[in-house]
């Protein structure tokens, strides 16, 4: 298969002109005229199809294909999703050229490319041995040479549209080899059993009895075309995944039309709460799947055969449970109309189901990928590391290759980190946490994420979880980091030269020990609420009032907060941002107990707190807006997979402890959290990439919080359920190598989803601010 990539204007280029055609001469409501005809769908359509090209995406230019990769044939599969089109563009152009195009060069493999681009050929993988089970290691259908030629038996089952096709390019055993072999429909001895499908279409089981072939029609065999057969399969999964993208996205855009217009009790109905947590909640899912996407097309053609089986089989659970919800929650929300003919939701939904059937569903990938991780040991996937990074100057991290770079900082973390503090279970306090702190800035690791400028370490997005992920794979404890990943970035951007100067340089240092004083007793996730007041007398602000819910300000050297400086202006205006010095008379600190027990968050107290006027951030009375700017930073870091990382990483030395992977109940759960976990990781770094562009993050960005503290806390509650009886107990538990603390991290999903803004109030402001739902 192809490695080159289309450059991001050629992308652009070819999805523009995917969706006019679609949106032109393929629309929808034509699938209703289309049902159950002989072929299934519109060949005259498919020829102009292949007059754009499109069969030849993924083909390499000796036989006048474009060879423009995977992302490419992804982005015109995803517009035929968004019309539910059934021409077999995935099966043909994807599978067969992808297959073909891999082979070694070979005469009669060659012919066939040359016209399926040309669009004079249509042809279809016939692989499934199983009418349930897609599973590609099936060798049933054999084949013995014999004079003059070769002999086949088998069946292979699900072969789509298979009435409507030229061929098959079928996968067999040959003298105990594995062989691909091109037999076209009308070959002596090949039958067809059809079978209807949800939207009108079929697939077919196709019977091969004693078929003679001559010995041209073996097209390739031996471990070559194993391979090329499995990563033309893994191919197909993630092409897949974009038409379900597609899909599912033109069908939440037309909910969402619905819900805007559609009126219930004098109002429109997308006013309920109920409705727009719903449809964030779809929202949300797609999104995970359009990253996972990516990320899979991007990705696939440089991994390995165990990486590309797994962002193969993300890209395509992801996308069937998504578009699964969506269609179904589409159908609820239309009300009655939704389940007629008449409805486009209904076409939505029936090829749906036809799709995330197809090439393996949800709950066969997700079995795969278990399977997958039970035979590998804990440290199998770090095997592949170099030893040569580890002497790199820190300025040159980001020109190492991601394994070099996972090596360096590797062997740097087990090196350094103080053993007796891996794993912690609760928040450490300054004091016990200084030391690594300090080793992290004299190393210049302190600020991953901040520019090199001002003193960070300038990671891309990749490296940035790389850092991340070793982090938590050594049990490294999280410092007191408000000012590292707060006031460093929110100062950056909008400080003031002297602000920068004054107060960038002692973060680094470990001389200034920021905490947040936003919430207080009455204005939690309703911030805008808030009642302390700075009034001005000359050149500083008198301050009073409380904050609630500090995390370690008993630790702090200063605290950032909003305070109301114009109580006459509406709501949300007003406020001022400002920067304060914890050792100003006039301010207590009180902490509170939390559920586990621990000393964590805290109430601070202002009573005639003089603040310089110079410590505003930004403009007097539109503080607002920094707050914001800052929510948005709190929220990306809310939503760093570090938490569900650690859990995941706990959570599988548990399981491997107890012999839990032999266990496939336990296998199934447990991979859809990883699955969650490498989700999370995905749409984190699409978020990372825009920081690191120095783009504004949007209201999207609570997505993120929402996705990692709920799978968080997911987690969680298996490693009770994991721990058995013991999962109640307080302290450690015995297991393996390292003791985990079970209760402890239940104890801190709790407030996870509350914190930052309650996940309840981040999905009114998707609902409202992303999604355009009405109040």
């Amino acid at each position: 298969m192809t490695t080159s990539a289309a450059s991001a204007d050629e992308l652009q280029l070819l999805t523009d002109s995917a969706r006019t055609f679609c949106e032109k001469l393929a629309p929808c409501a034509r699938i209703r005229a289309l049902r159950d005809t002989p072929t299934g769908f519109d060949k005259k359509l498919w020829r102009e199809m292949a007059g754009l090209g499109w069969m030849g995406i993924l083909a390499p230019e000796r036989v006048g294909g474009l060879d423009l990769g995977l992302t490419a044939l992804a982005k015109v599969l995803t517009e035929l999703g968004r019309v539910a089109a059934p021409e077999p563009l995935l099966d043909t152009a994807g599978i067969c050229v992808g297959l073909l195009g891999s082979l070694p060069l070979q005469v009669q493999a060659t012919d066939l490319l040359e016209q399926i681009v040309g669009g004079e050929l249509i042809t279809m993988l016939a692989w499934q041995e199983d009418p349930l089970l897609p599973s590609p290691a099936s060798r049933k259908t054999r084949g013995e040479r014999g004079a003059g030629g070769l002999r086949l038996s088998g069946t292979k089952y699900c072969v789509p549209l298979a009435t409507a096709v030229d061929g098959f390019v079928v996968s067999a055993t040959i003298d105990d080899d594995f062989a691909l072999l091109w037999i076209p429909k009308d070959t002596a001895g090949v039958t067809r059993h059809i079978q209807r499908l949800a939207d009108g279409t079929h697939h077919a089981s196709v019977i091969f009895e004693n078929v003679a072939l001559e010995s041209s029609a073996l097209l390739a065999h031996g471990p070559p075309a194993a391979e090329a057969f499995t990563r033309a399969l893994d191919a197909g999964a993630i092409l897949s995944a974009a038409y379900l993208c597609g899909l599912m996205s033109a069908s939440f855009e037309a909910t969402i039309k619905y819900l805007n217009t559609r009126t219930q009790f004098g109002r429109a109905i997308g006013t309920f709460q109920a409705l727009q947590h719903r449809a964030v909640n779809l929202y949300l899912q797609t999104e995970l799947a359009k990253s996972t996407l990516a990320e899979a097309a991007t990705e696939f053609a440089t991994s390995t055969a165990y990486a590309r089986a797994l962002f193969a089989s993300r890209a395509k659970y992801r996308a069937s449970e998504a578009a699964f919800s969506v269609v179904r929650e589409a159908v609820q929300m239309h009300g009655a109309i939704g389940v007629t003919d008449e409805c486009d939701i209904s076409l939505y939904l029936n090829r749906a189901l036809v799709v995330a059937a197809s090439m393996g569903n949800a709950t066969w990938h997700c079995h795969r990928i278990g399977e997958l991780v039970a035979n590998r040991s804990l440290d199998q996937a770090d095997a592949a590391v170099v030893n040569h990074a580890d002497g790199v100057d820190p300025a040159d991290w980001n020109s190492l290759s991601d394994a070099e770079f996972r090596h360096g900082i590797r062997q740097w973390f087990e090196r350094e980190y103080p053993p007796h503090l891996r794993y912690p279970p609760r928040r450490l306090r300054w004091a016990e946490i200084k030391s690594w702190y300090l080793a992290l800035s004299a190393r210049g690791w302190l600020a991953p994420a901040w520019p090199r400028e001002h003193g960070g370490m300038g990671l891309e997005p990749s490296k940035l979880l790389i850092f991340i992920e070793e982090q938590e794979r050594w049990g490294i404890s999280r410092a007191p980091d408000m000012g590292i990943t707060m006031v460093g970035p929110l100062l950056i951007r909008h400080g003031t030269v002297e602000q920068r100067a004054q107060y960038l340089p002692k973060i680094l240092a470990g001389e200034h020990i920021w905490c947040q004083g936003y919430s207080e007793p009455n204005a939690g996730s309703d911030l805008a609420s808030l009642r302390t007041e700075a009034i001005q007398a000359g050149d500083v602000f008198i301050v009073n009032g409380q904050k609630t819910w500090t995390t370690l300000a008993q630790d702090a050297t200063h605290i950032f907060l909003l305070a109301r400086t114009d109580k006459g202006a509406k709501k949300q205006a007003g406020i001022s941002f400002l920067l304060v010095d914890i050792a100003t008379p006039g301010i207590t600190v009180r902490p509170i107990r939390n559920i586990a027990g621990h000393e964590e968050f805290c109430e601070v107290f202002f009573d005639d707190v003089r603040v310089p006027i110079t410590n505003v951030v930004g403009a007097l009375n539109h503080g607002w807006t920094i707050a914001k700017a800052l929510l948005s930073f709190e929220r990306i870091f809310l939503g760093s997979p570090k938490q569900s990382q650690y859990a995941l990483q706990r959570l599988t030395e548990l399981a491997h402890h107890h012999g839990l992977f032999a266990d496939p109940v336990f296998r199934d759960r447990y991979t859809r959290l990883k699955f969650d976990v490498l989700d999370l990781e995905t749409l984190y770094a699409r978020f990372a990439l825009q920081v690191r562009r120095g783009e504004p993050l949007g209201p999207d960005v609570s997505l993120l919080k929402i996705w990692a503290t709920e799978t968080f806390a997911r987690l969680t509650e298996l490693m009770m359920e994991t721990a058995g009886s013991a999962g109640a107990q307080a302290g450690k538990l015995a297991c393996g190598e390292h003791d985990v603390e079970v209760l402890s991290l239940f104890y801190s999903a709790r407030p996870a989803t509350i914190y930052g803004g309650s996940n309840e109030i981040q999905r009114n402001i998707v609902a409202k601010s992303v999604l355009g739902l009405p109040d």
